[in-house]
C-alpha cells in the first residue's frame, strides 16, 4: 500500500508539482477512525516559500521539540536549496546548542523505526553565538560554555530612538536632547566606542554637569554588560546553508534594560531593509531596468528565517518592546522581501493578536487555559467549521500531538511530531541521577 504524503504551508498545485523537495519532515498524520487513535501518512512542511508560522503549548507538551524538528528540516535540505537559506534561531532557553549532538535518547531512537529515521547532527552547519558574559560566569564557577563565537553588536548598528526606548527617556528632556545630539553626531563620523561617546558628551559646553553625567553613568552600565564594542561581530549571522543559534538567554539576567528585545529590534530591522532592497534589486532585473542581469537574488543574499522561542517576551499582547514594530514589519509585509517568522509560545494569550491572526500555519499542542484557548479564537477563518480552539480544547494529552492549522491549503489537520535526530536538551530539571529519568 502506497503511504500517502501531505505538505502544509503549500497549495494542492504546488505540491503537486514539487512534490516534497524544500520540505521538512514533521512526523505522521493522526486520524480517529472509529474512535481509535491511528497513524497514517507523512506529514512535510514547506520550508522554502515565506511564511509566518505560530508554535503554541503549554510547558511540556512538545512545543520546544516540535522547534527543533523543524530546524533540522533546515539542516535536512539539499545544497541547493539550503544555500539560498539562512535560519536564524533566537534562543532564550539555551536548548537549541544541542542541534550539534546526535540523539542519543534510547526511548526516542526506539521510536525512529516508526518515522523511518537515524540519530544525526549538523555540527557543521551549526553556529551558536553567545555574549561573553555569560562566558565569563561559566568561568566564575569553573564551568566551560561551548560556543563558536562571541556575539558583539556594533555601537553605531543601534538607532538613536533604540537608545531613548532602552534607557526609558524623552528626547526631548535634557538627558534625551544631549543622547540624539551624541549620537547623531557620532554616527556621522562612522564606528564609534564608548570612549568616543564619553568624550563627545565632555566636550558639549551648553549641557550641565549633571546631565553629561546622568548620560554618562547610563552608558557606564551598559558597557558593563559586554555586549556592545566598536566593531562588533563579523556581519555572518545570515548566511546561506547556516543555522545561528543566538543565544540570549544570559541577557534576561542583566538588569532591567531590554537588552533581549534591543538584539532582535536590530536584526529585524535590519534585514527587512537588506531583503527589501535585493529584492527589489531583483524585480528591477527581471524588468530588464538597470544593467544587471535577470537572475535569483537570493544567491546574493539569501532568504532569512527567524525563529523566536517564548515570542510573547518581544510582541507581548499589552504594552511594546523594541523588537515589536520591527516584527511587525516581518509579519505584514516581509514575505514580498522573502522574511520568514517562525514564533513559538507557551502563552498565546500574551501574545499580540496579529502574530495569531496573522499566521498562515499554527501548529498548537495540548492547552487548557481558557485565555490562552480564547486567544487562538483569532485564528478562526470563514472556512473553517470549528476554530482551533475547540479542537485543541478537545484533543487528547499526548507528547508530540498537535493540530495544525493551514491556512495556504485551508484545513486542520492533527499530527504526531517525529522524534528528532539531535538530542533534545529543554527538558525539566530534575534531581534524579540521568539513568533514572525517563
Amino acid at each position: 500500500m502506497l503511504e500517502t504524503k501531505e505538505v502544509f504551508g503549500r497549495s494542492e498545485s504546488k505540491t503537486s508539482k514539487l512534490g516534497t523537495k524544500g520540505c521538512c519532515y514533521l512526523g505522521k498524520n493522526v486520524s480517529y477512525p472509529g474512535g481509535e487513535y491511528e497513524e497514517m501518512g507523512k506529514a512535510y512542511l514547506d520550508i522554502v516559500s515565506p511564511h509566518c508560522m505560530l508554535v503554541v503549548g503549554k510547558r511540556g507538551t512538545g512545543k520546544s521539540y516540535t522547534l527543533g524538528v523543524i530546524a533540522e528540516g533546515f539542516a535536512r535540505l539539499k545544497e541547493k536549496y539550503s544555500e539560498n537559506l539562512s535560519l536564524v534561531l533566537v534562543d532564550t532557553m539555551s536548548v537549541f546548542h544541542s542541534l550539534k549532538k546526535e540523539n542519543t535518547n534510547e526511548s526516542e531512537i526506539k521510536q525512529m523505526e516508526n518515522f523511518d529515521i537515524e540519530p544525526e547532527n549538523w555540527k557543521d552547519k551549526v553556529r551558536i553565538l553567545v555574549p561573553n558574559a555569560a562566558v565569563e560566569e561559566a568561568r566564575r564557577i569553573d564551568e566551560e560554555l561551548h560556543y563558536d563565537d562571541i556575539f558583539k553588536i556594533s555601537l553605531s548598528r543601534v538607532g538613536i530612538h533604540e537608545w531613548l526606548e532602552l534607557f526609558d527617556l524623552d528626547v526631548t528632556s535634557p538627558t534625551g536632547t544631549l543622547l540624539s545630539e551624541t549620537i547623531s553626531e557620532l554616527k556621522d563620523e562612522g564606528n564609534f566606542s564608548f570612549n568616543d561617546i564619553y568624550q563627545k558628551i565632555k566636550e558639549e559646553k551648553q549641557v550641565k554637569e549633571s546631565t553629561k553625567k546622568s548620560l554618562m553613568t547610563l552608558f557606564e552600565m551598559i558597557q558593563e554588560l559586554d555586549i556592545f564594542s566598536k566593531t562588533g561581530m563579523d556581519e555572518k549571522i545570515v548566511e546561506g546553508g547556516k543555522i545561528t543559534v543566538l543565544d540570549i538567554s544570559y541577557l534576561g539576567r542583566l538588569g532591567d534594560y531590554e537588552l533581549r528585545s534591543l538584539i532582535v529590534s536590530i536584526f529585524a530591522r535590519e534585514q527587512m531593509a537588506k531583503r527589501t532592497l535585493y529584492t527589489t534589486v531583483e524585480m528591477q532585473a527581471q524588468a530588464g531596468l538597470g544593467e544587471k542581469k535577470v537572475k535569483s537574488i537570493t544567491e546574493e543574499y539569501p532568504i532569512v528565517y527567524m525563529l523566536i522561542d517564548e515570542a510573547h517576551l518581544f510582541l507581548p499582547s499589552n504594552g511594546t518592546t523594541l523588537a515589536t514594530e520591527p516584527l511587525i514589519d516581518w509579519i505584514k509585509l516581509g514575505r514580498h522581501p522573502g522574511l520568514s517568522l517562525i514564533m513559538a509560545t507557551q502563552e498565546p494569550s500574551a501574545l499580540h493578536a496579529s502574530a495569531i491572526k496573522q499566521s498562515d500555519m499554527i501548529i498548537a499542542h495540548n492547552m487548557t487555559a481558557k485565555g490562552d484557548l480564547d486567544a487562538l479564537k483569532l485564528a478562526k477563518q470563514s472556512y473553517m467549521k470549528e476554530g482551533l480552539d475547540e479542537v485543541v480544547a478537545d484533543m487528547e494529552f499526548k507528547r508530540g500531538l498537535a493540530m495544525i492549522f493551514d491556512d495556504k491549503r485551508r484545513e486542520l489537520q492533527m499530527c504526531r511530531i517525529r522524534p528528532r535526530h539531535t538530542l533534545h536538551t529543554g527538558v525539566d530539571a530534575s534531581a534524579l541521577p540521568p539513568e533514572e529519568r525517563t
